[in-house]
Protein backbone atom coordinates (compact mmCIF):
# COMPACT_ATOMS: atom_id res chain seq x y z
CA UNK A 1 0.00 0.00 0.00
CA UNK A 2 1.47 3.42 -0.76
CA UNK A 3 0.18 6.81 0.70
CA UNK A 4 -1.16 7.99 3.67
CA UNK A 5 -2.21 5.48 6.74
CA UNK A 6 -6.20 4.43 7.01
CA UNK A 7 -7.29 7.48 9.09
CA UNK A 8 -10.15 5.00 10.61
CA UNK A 9 -7.56 2.58 11.84
CA UNK A 10 -7.40 1.77 15.76
CA UNK A 11 -5.02 4.43 17.24
CA UNK A 12 -2.88 2.67 19.91
CA UNK A 13 -0.87 4.17 22.66
CA UNK A 14 0.26 3.63 26.09
CA UNK A 15 -1.67 3.89 28.91
CA UNK A 16 0.34 5.06 31.36
CA UNK A 17 -1.84 5.26 34.68
CA UNK A 18 -4.86 5.70 33.03
CA UNK A 19 -7.74 3.59 34.35
CA UNK A 20 -11.18 2.91 31.81
CA UNK A 21 -13.25 4.13 34.45
CA UNK A 22 -11.21 7.35 33.59
CA UNK A 23 -11.19 6.87 30.05
CA UNK A 24 -14.54 6.38 30.14
CA UNK A 25 -15.06 9.98 31.39
CA UNK A 26 -13.01 11.85 28.98
CA UNK A 27 -15.14 9.72 26.14
CA UNK A 28 -18.46 10.97 27.44
CA UNK A 29 -17.48 14.58 28.07
CA UNK A 30 -16.42 14.20 24.21
CA UNK A 31 -19.22 13.71 23.18
CA UNK A 32 -18.16 9.83 22.41
CA UNK A 33 -19.54 6.40 22.54
CA UNK A 34 -18.34 4.62 25.60
CA UNK A 35 -16.55 1.05 23.06
CA UNK A 36 -14.49 4.41 21.38
CA UNK A 37 -11.81 3.91 23.83
CA UNK A 38 -10.28 0.77 25.84
CA UNK A 39 -7.51 0.23 28.33
CA UNK A 40 -6.16 -3.59 27.46
CA UNK A 41 -2.75 -4.79 29.01
CA UNK A 42 -1.33 -0.91 29.92
CA UNK A 43 -2.61 -0.03 26.09
CA UNK A 44 -5.25 2.71 25.08
CA UNK A 45 -6.77 1.46 21.85
CA UNK A 46 -8.67 4.61 20.13
CA UNK A 47 -11.45 3.66 17.59
CA UNK A 48 -12.15 7.02 16.27
CA UNK A 49 -15.78 8.60 15.35
CA UNK A 50 -17.12 9.18 12.60
CA UNK A 51 -17.08 12.77 13.59
CA UNK A 52 -13.65 14.18 13.85
CA UNK A 53 -14.22 16.99 16.28
CA UNK A 54 -15.07 13.83 19.18
CA UNK A 55 -11.95 11.83 17.77
CA UNK A 56 -9.76 14.86 18.34
CA UNK A 57 -11.16 16.43 21.32
CA UNK A 58 -10.78 12.62 22.90
CA UNK A 59 -7.38 12.59 21.76
CA UNK A 60 -6.52 15.94 23.23
CA UNK A 61 -8.31 15.44 26.73
CA UNK A 62 -5.87 12.00 26.88
CA UNK A 63 -2.54 13.38 25.84
CA UNK A 64 -3.69 16.53 28.35
CA UNK A 65 -3.36 14.18 31.09
CA UNK A 66 0.37 13.35 30.46
CA UNK A 67 -0.34 9.43 30.92
CA UNK A 68 -0.45 9.02 27.23
CA UNK A 69 2.69 8.46 24.54
CA UNK A 70 0.33 10.42 22.08
CA UNK A 71 2.24 13.29 20.49
CA UNK A 72 1.13 16.50 20.74
CA UNK A 73 -2.22 17.69 18.52
CA UNK A 74 -2.15 20.48 17.37
CA UNK A 75 -4.54 22.56 14.27
CA UNK A 76 -1.66 23.06 11.61
CA UNK A 77 -2.27 24.78 8.35
CA UNK A 78 0.06 24.66 5.47
CA UNK A 79 0.52 27.94 3.27
CA UNK A 80 2.16 27.15 0.24
CA UNK A 81 5.67 29.71 -0.85
CA UNK A 82 3.76 32.70 -2.65
CA UNK A 83 0.27 32.33 -1.34
CA UNK A 84 0.46 35.27 0.90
Amino acid sequence: MVGCADPNAPIKTRAGKLTQMQVNAIVHSCGGNPEMVRVENGDLIIYPAKDINITGCIIKALQATGQTTLSRVENERYDPPGSQ
